[in-house]
């Protein structure tokens, strides 16, 4: 048991991985859309063939979208738009940001979710001990990304531009909590966790070649990544790494409990957005973490822990 319970630790350490190799992988490509392109064409093709490894045809027979409502498709497009925003954020707020201010988001509309039971998910309704969790969430996430924190006279332009993308962050950690609960209905409709994430990588691959079909962004554009990439083989991974998490999810829920891979995983998310930012891994900026932003990230894991276990 305790050999699992550090699985959630690599997931989570995964995620704040995969946002920065994504972003270096952008700044070869020169554009988000390519790159998110490429991240989800190698997490759907790892998916696909886990899916078909796992006994299961990885099509969808015409009665599936028929007899169930639409949205259960939108996961792949909610996903997207959440990557996208998470490489548009990552130079601009550093590590720390772009993985706090999602998660912030995504813990506020999994409260909504389980409060309403919207996208089918089980009523839960909201407690005491759950809405102190949210409040520590919150005050964490102030200490996190430094919004006390006095800056020498910024423009007033460029604050108003900061402020905007940390309400971006927010808001797409609002479409990733839907996505979540999305694929996990669309999970029950097809009997299969592993064949929902496989779908919606899928949908999320196409949806964002036509996009840059639309946009004209010409795949030639690779050929700078793949230069670099035969010195910094790792720009590749993120795709990988995102499928990898939600296979890990799929394979863990069932034995260890949702909120022990949720909290876990986030221990391993904050902690390694944290390394990436403090001595600029993968070539990021470097930006020191001071210690009101560790008391935050250790605020916000509480403040989920008691939303989750408590």
């Amino acid at each position: 048991m305790f050999l699992l319970a550090l699985i959630p630790v690599a997931m989570g350490s995964g995620l704040a991985i995969q946002t920065a190799v994504n972003s270096k992988l952008r700044q070869y490509v020169g554009s988000p859309y390519l790159a998110s392109a490429v991240s989800f064409t190698i997490g759907a093709l790892f998916l696909i063939a886990l899916t078909v490894v796992s006994g299961i045809n990885p099509l969808v027979a015409w009665p599936m979208f028929v007899h169930n409502p639409w949205w259960i498709w939108l996961g792949g497009l909610l996903g997207v738009i959440g990557l996208t925003v998470n490489l548009l954020l990552f130079q601009r707020l550093g590590s720390i940001q772009t993985a706090v201010l999602p998660l912030f988001g995504q813990i506020v509309m999994g409260i909504i979710i389980d409060q309403f039971g919207l996208f089918y998910s089980p009523k839960s309704g909201l407690t005491v001990i759950k809405t102190v969790g949210i409040l520590l969430v919150t005050l964490g996430m102030v200490l996190a990304t430094g919004m006390l924190v006095k800056h020498a006279q910024p423009a007033k332009q460029d604050h108003q531009s900061h402020v905007l993308l940390q309400l971006i962050g927010i808001g797409s950690g609002f479409l990733m909590a839907s996505q979540t609960a999305i694929n996990g209905h669309l999970g029950v409709v097809l009997g299969s966790s592993v064949h929902a994430a496989m779908i919606s990588f899928t949908i999320g691959t196409l949806l964002l070649y036509v996009l840059l079909a639309l946009l004209r962004l010409p795949l030639k554009a690779l050929l700078p990544a793949i230069q670099a990439g035969k010195h910094y083989w790792w720009i590749w991974l993120g795709g990988f790494l995102g499928a990898l998490y939600v296979f890990g999810s799929a394979w863990l829920v069932p034995q260890i409990g949702t909120g022990q891979v949720v909290v876990i995983a986030l221990f391993g998310q904050l902690f390694f957005s944290a390394l990436i930012d403090q001595f600029g891994l993968f070539e990021s900026q470097a930006n020191r973490v001071a210690i009101a932003r560790i008391i935050g990230l250790a605020m916000m894991f509480i403040g989920v822990a008691a939303i989750h276990f408590l």
